[in-house]
């Protein structure tokens, strides 16, 4: 089982040094949600919250943190899946 748990470089304040995306604030409270039903494609996971996509990576065995992302960092294949399935339109592709 996959499991939650948030990355301090992803939360405000930004951490001096830091790499990576800030996730917005009302993501936390389902972030587990997203990860269950997110789609693995090679050691990522990805997942969209309000029209915008998010990738999980593991740091340890079964934990993941999330993240922002922009669209072309999800793989085509997620995005043609999301399109088929109506979680996405092509408009939301282009934010």
């Amino acid at each position: 089982m996959a499991v939650y748990e948030s990355n301090r470089k992803h939360k405000e304040p930004w951490q001096p040094g830091a790499r990576g995306s800030l996730c917005p604030p009302d993501v936390h409270p389902v972030a587990q949600k997203l990860l269950d039903e997110s789609r693995l494609l090679g050691n990522k996971r990805y997942a969209i919250y309000e029209r915008k996509p998010f990738c999980g990576q593991q740091h340890a065995e079964g934990r993941w943190h999330g993240y922002p992302v922009m669209w072309r960092e999800v793989p085509e294949p997620v995005r043609r899946k999301w399109l088929s399935e109506g979680k996405i339109v092509r408009r939301d592709l282009k934010t």
